[in-house]
């Protein structure tokens, strides 16, 4: 019998370590390739109002956001960027913002927009994953506020407790700056 139970529970110790590194290489997969502090990369991508390229905002704070249609979390958190960020900043000179669509094309964000006109925030979609793959490997909803001068001053995957306020008041700050 304790040879069984040796057995046993070997196969278990294996499970949990393989488990563990695949959470550990999970882990990784959601983590950015980017930091606050550093340069944005410069993204284009193709949206419901036209070419959206970050370059051609210099000089302005921009909020992009990646997210998905099928998206759980972003379907939460995108009622609060449209009443909390959007309303709030959306005439302001000084200000834009896009949400991009992950993996997804122009069909599928347009019928999105159609279905949704509550959210009035400009759209867009990368559905070869070019831009988001510039900043990530996986996981969205994923949140990025740029400074004037093309620097991010925050970042963040999923929606986190007070995600929002902490998202109006990098806005802020750097609104403030010139």
């Amino acid at each position: 019998m304790k040879p069984r139970r040796s057995v046993v529970f070997s196969c278990c110790a294996l499970l949990v370590l393989a488990f563990l590194a695949g959470c550990r290489n999970g882990a990784d997969m959601y983590s950015g390739r980017t930091k606050a502090g550093d340069r944005m990369p410069d993204l284009s991508v193709e949206g419901a109002s036209g070419t959206f390229s970050l370059a051609a905002e210099t000089g302005k704070v921009v909020v992009v956001n990646f997210w998905a249609t099928w998206c759980a979390p972003c379907r939460i958190e995108m009622p609060e960027l449209e009443k909390q960020i959007w309303q709030n900043y959306k005439s302001s000179p000084d200000f834009t913002s896009i949400a991009i669509a992950r993996e997804q094309d122009k069909d599928t964000v347009l019928g999105f927009q159609k279905t949704h006109p509550n959210f009035t925030f400009p759209l867009a979609w990368d559905p070869k994953r070019e831009a988001y793959a510039l900043l990530a490997d996986g996981g969205i909803p994923r949140t990025y506020v740029v400074d004037r001068h093309g620097v991010i001053v925050y970042q963040s995957l999923s929606v986190e407790r007070d995600g929002i306020g902490e998202v109006d008041r990098a806005i802020e700050k750097a609104l403030e700056q010139k």
